[in-house]
């Protein structure tokens, strides 16, 4: 019997992109082939994401759309990710026939795929040994953990990753060696809070892993994702001697969600604002020219115009050099969902407000690099006709296509400075 060809179409996060790529690398050793095109496939996954209540109708609409293809074609559909394991039951009245496969189950692609019947992966938990990683270009994004500790009142996700399962050090380590022996040049550690890591097994262990990539051979750097900062606080010493670590960016991306203490205990987040000050200033004070992204959750249930007001001073105060501005939107089974909700013109009006401090804010912070020389190593196609290098403290800088400098430590004269990135030249040895 001739082997069916299968369709992937992928949302949502770097983990769900991960696990994306372990259900082809699957497929594809039992001689299972990938086609791009939805007309070609005998078989149409759909790898989902529900973070947010915009992204969650999208994918009702795709599953849907999806469903009814299917159905006239005679081909199989598959529903897997975050929506198939928080929402099953959502599926099955939009989708009655279709296979699922939570996150826990992606290494059972190839018997669902194979099954003639409807089958159902939802229970259980992957396997220790069972990483995905994605490439993409220069990039290698390699997941450490599945899972978080927090209980956030907002959060559907943890519905779709309940539990922490951290990677064994030896595979991380195993599988960024590969990725480096094949020519990548920046290494993007992910998890839902890399901070955490290690916890499942025993002991934080984030700053010694990080240690261990840093001991591979090779020209690469390594990029630290997202950390909560109770967590955070917790390993701060081993922390910043990773984020000293010539190897790795001078970046942390730790989301302060909201700069009202009330509003922190409504989301269940275990810091306060000055808990979260404190470890700013902790890191800026001891790692020079470090840069800090954020998370502000915009319209959360018992955000008063007073607590918003106080959001707006901390962000003033801290001046991140990137802020992610979300306006709250309401997620089934979470405890939010059932509390008193902020109007939508006014979640929008305060959205605006944040975003226009955003750009002001990370104008400011850029705007001083204009006219000097710095480093960076170019790892991305830019839009158009560009390319972006990333400053050891992961700031971008996009430039003029120079395929040369691909993978490659430059020099570059910064020409000007946007609240997102800085634009510049490459500077000629011996210029200045």
């Amino acid at each position: 019997m001739k082997p069916p060809r299968v369709y992937i179409e992928t949302y949502g996060c770097a983990l769900s992109h991960a696990e994306t790529s372990m259900m082809e690398s699957l497929l594809k050793n039992r001689g299972i082939s990938i086609v791009e095109r939805l007309e070609e496939a005998d078989v149409i996954v759909i790898n989902t994401c529900i973070v947010r209540a915009e992204t969650e109708d999208k994918m009702r609409r795709r599953i849907s759309q999806l469903y009814e293809y299917a159905s006239k074609k005679g081909k199989k559909l598959i529903v897997a990710g975050c929506m198939a394991r928080a929402e099953p039951y959502v599926i099955s009245r939009i989708a009655p026939k279709a296979s699922m496969i939570s996150p826990q189950n992606t290494h059972r692609i190839v018997d669902a795929v194979l099954s003639r019947d409807r089958r159902l992966y939802l229970l259980g938990e992957k396997p220790r040994n069972t990483l995905s990683l994605v490439r993409r270009g220069l990039i290698g994004i390699v997941p450490i953990a599945n899972g978080c500790l927090g209980n956030c009142s907002f959060c559907i996700v943890k519905w779709a990753r309940r539990r922490l399962v951290s990677y064994p050090p030896r595979l991380i380590v195993g599988n960024v060696e590969r990725l480096v022996a094949e020519g990548v040049k920046e290494i993007q550690i992910t998890a839902p809070d890399t901070a955490v890591y290690g916890y499942d097994l025993g002991r934080p262990m984030l700053p010694e892993l990080v240690e261990r990539i840093s001991e591979i051979e090779g020209d690469f750097m390594i990029r630290v994702g997202m950390m909560t900062p109770n967590y955070a606080y917790r390993i701060i010493d081993g922390l910043i001697e990773a984020l000293n670590n010539p190897k790795v960016y001078k970046f942390v991306h730790l989301p302060l969600q909201s700069g009202d203490d009330g509003v922190l205990r409504i989301m269940r987040r275990e810091y306060t604002v000055d808990e979260y000050r404190l470890l700013v200033r902790e890191i800026r004070g001891k790692v020079p020219g470090v840069s800090i992204a954020t998370d502000i959750i915009v319209g959360h249930p018992g955000e008063t115009e007073e607590a918003f007001e106080n959001t707006l001073r901390v962000v003033r105060e801290l001046g991140f050099e990137r802020i992610h501005v979300a306006q709250y939107s309401i997620r089934p089974h979470t405890e939010a969902a059932s509390m008193r909700q902020i109007p939508e013109h006014v979640k929008k009006q305060r959205s605006l407000r944040l975003m226009r401090l955003a750009e002001e804010i990370g104008l400011k912070a850029h705007k001083p690099y204009i006219g000097r020389i710095v480093d960076g190593i170019v790892v991305e196609q830019g839009k158009g006709d560009t390319l972006v290098a990333r400053l050891p403290n992961y700031i971008p800088l996009v430039f003029p296509e120079s395929p040369m400098l691909m993978g490659r430590w430059s020099r570059f004269r910064v020409m000007d400075a946007t609240f997102y990135d800085l634009r510049g030249l490459p500077v000629q040895p011996g210029i200045t």
